[in-house]
């Protein structure tokens, strides 16, 4: 399940709506899946928020949501496949009881291509333009090579021998249309497909290994790993379960490997996905409370709000546990157990001179107060001072403060950021004072993506008409989409 994840609310949108109105809100997410006899396909996963939709009295007292969709797939300028549907809501008895998500899949087939899938949703009982999405879609999938389909996640399933658009491999499959795992899942389940390890390895069987790795450094998580042995056949269908019940907050790839008899690898698959997990920190998970610290550097950290200010500044480079530290416990924290948090956090960063680590990511810090701080905020936890602590200096900022028809903004752009290229993050400045820019939307794995920042930045002329666009209207000094395409 490619974790495109379009959010269609708006913020903008609750200037046009009226005091009853609702703001649509819906998320939306695809996998890619072969059928040997039939040729690639990809399912879309459309879920809608009852809550931010209208819901219309029916000839028989009920009430139902009615989402107006248009899809279609073009390749190279070729429409290869068009549709228009309603998608109806269950019907209700109370319009105010709509506390619920209702789920539109469909199936498309496709032959191997470069496709512009574009998206369009309307709210029928509301008088408002469509909302529209556009996302680039590769479909490539050969017979003599092995390789996975996309994974997805899912809320639940069931066996059946039901056909029908939900139902694969034997099972009806209810997806989950997001890749942020609150709290209260503690189970990661997951559907994917292996294709043609028959014509790769024929009798022999192999591994397939599913496990949970860090985003960042991409270790594997211990007691997280599983390996089964499969047969080879010219699709092998699975669905597994990894439980999280205590994998803390973080950012996570789940990955699926093929690998053979002598533990090569065949072919390999990983989704991005968010957790959110909160537990308190004690003398059983706190191990930096064992630490003995009187002869280190922090010793001569005596004043708690000193203290308390540097470990604040962490958070852009801060795991889960550290910023449930900085957030919740802090301000119960004694002057040692503050020491001993903020050794530990630099002795892990580096072993052999944990100082060093500190006065190195400090003069970072020193830099981003001084540029990025306004009056009442610390340049460190601005938007623009945390994405400079937490990936660096961008390769180049273009800074866009006199722009006629937008608010000032700054398009930052990195060649690298790990395993990720050629990615930009744009912020800007509603208020027209101050220096507090905003991230608005970014490319890179994790951070806001919006496909109206353009019309957003440029508010101060965009009319309410033009807010089903994802480009802002052409005017003289307009810069943003040239800079955002081609940084310099």
């Amino acid at each position: 399940m490619k974790k495109l994840f379009i959010y269609f609310c708006c913020l903008s949108m609750c200037l046009f709506t009226s005091v009853n109105a609702k703001n649509l809100h819906a998320k939306l997410a695809y996998a890619i899946y072969y059928a040997p006899t039939q040729g690639p396909y990809i399912e879309t996963y459309l879920s809608v928020s009852g809550k931010s939709v209208v819901f219309a009295k029916l000839p028989n007292g009920k009430f139902q949501a009615a989402i107006e969709i248009t899809m279609a797939f073009t390749l190279d300028k070729e429409i290869k496949h068009f549709d228009k549907y309603n998608l109806l809501s269950p019907e209700v008895d109370d319009s105010t009881k709509t506390a619920f998500n209702f789920l539109d899949q469909q199936r498309v087939s496709l032959p191997n291509g470069s496709y512009k899938f574009e998206l369009t949703i309307r709210d029928k009982n509301q008088d408002f333009k469509p909302y529209n999405v556009s996302q680039n879609i590769n479909v490539n999938f050969h017979e003599n090579i092995l390789s996975f389909s996309d994974i997805e996640l899912l809320e639940s399933y069931h066996a059946s021998t039901e056909e029908n658009k939900l139902s694969k491999g034997g099972y009806v499959l209810m997806p989950l249309v997001d890749n942020y795992i609150p709290d209260a899942l503690n189970n990661l389940k997951f559907y994917a497909e292996i294709y043609n390890a028959n014509n790769i390895m024929g009798t022999d069987g192999f591994v397939l290994n599913y496990q949970i790795e860090n985003y960042e450094n991409h270790k594997v998580l211990e007691n997280y790993s599983r390996i089964q042995r499969l047969q080879a056949k010219s699709v092998n269908a699975f669905i597994k379960e990894i439980d999280i019940t205590e994998l803390p907050s973080g950012n996570y790839n789940l990955v699926l490997e093929a690998r053979n008899k002598s533990n090569e690898l065949l072919a390999s698959k990983l989704l991005f996905f968010q957790r959110n997990k909160t537990p308190l920190i004690t003398e059983s998970n706190g191990d930096f409370l064992k630490l003995q610290v009187e002869n280190t550097f922090v010793s001569s950290y005596t004043e708690k709000d000193t203290l308390a200010e540097y470990i604040r500044c962490l958070a852009p480079i801060s795991g889960p546990q550290d910023i449930l530290f900085a957030n919740n416990q802090l301000g119960l924290a004694d002057l040692k157990m503050m020491q001993q948090f903020f050794y530990s956090f630099w002795e892990k960063k580096n072993p052999e001179n944990p100082y060093l680590a500190w006065q190195t990511y400090k003069m970072e810090v020193d830099k981003v107060n001084a540029t990025y701080s306004g009056i009442n905020k610390k340049g460190y936890a601005t938007d623009r001072g945390r994405v400079y602590l937490q990936y660096g200096p961008p390769n180049s900022i273009s800074k866009e403060y006199n722009e006629p028809t937008a608010y000032p903004y700054e398009i930052w752009h990195y060649y690298k950021i790990k395993t990720q290229s050629n990615k930009k993050f744009v912020f800007y400045n509603p208020e027209l004072v101050g220096n507090d820019f905003q991230l608005i939307h970014s490319d890179a794995i994790g951070e806001p993506y919006d496909t109206q920042w353009q019309i957003r930045i440029n508010k101060r002329t965009e009319s309410n008409g033009d807010f089903d666009r994802t480009n802002s209207r052409d005017s003289y000094g307009k810069h943003s989409n040239d800079i955002f395409n081609n940084p310099h």
